[in-house]
């Protein structure tokens, strides 16, 4: 739609000049942007929250893997023999959320679809036995641990992503 409009502005410029446009522009107090934006946004099918708890039995120790991009995650301690998953999705049309479990733990994936998944928002809670072991793996994201208690160590360089990538003599 945009390259459309793109292409479409372009040969208007061209074809008859900048006034042509700007008076097409000003047509009905809308512009054609707002217009495209608009029509856009009511195509766009209405996905309100969905929320759902999954939980999972498992033996200790268990390793949790966490796979998504612009999500929160937020994590407690339970003395249960079991993770608890529970999702919640705004505008749930924008993602695709799995959750599997095999013998060497627990996958939770989550996947924005092109262009829609911009929209969503998705916020994860898991509840996990205390000999857990978590990868949290977010591009970007958010992770907090509720109610810590004794020692908890992370590596500021495995937590965020380096300042500058391309700095000299990195090759």
């Amino acid at each position: 739609m945009v390259s459309l409009l793109r292409r479409s502005t372009g040969w208007l410029m061209r074809a008859s000049g900048h006034a042509a446009l700007s008076a097409l522009m000003r047509h009905g107090g809308r512009s054609v942007v707002e217009s495209a934006v608009g029509a856009a946004v009511e195509a766009a099918p209405r996905g309100g929250q969905r929320s759902f708890t999954q939980i999972f039995a498992v033996t200790c120790p268990v390793t949790v893997y966490v796979r998504g991009s612009h999500c929160a995650v937020s994590v407690r301690r339970h003395d249960a023999p079991r993770v608890e998953l529970e999702a919640n999705l705004a505008r749930a049309f924008g993602v695709e959320l799995t959750a599997e479990q095999d013998e060497a733990g627990i996958y939770i994936v989550a996947r924005r679809k092109p262009v829609v998944g911009a929209a969503a928002r998705l916020e994860l809670a898991l509840t996990v036995p205390p000999d857990a072991h978590l990868a949290l793996h977010l591009t970007p994201g958010d992770a907090s641990f509720l109610s810590l208690d004794g020692l908890t160590e992370l590596s500021v360089a495995q937590v965020f992503a380096p300042a500058d990538s391309a700095s000299p003599g990195a090759g």
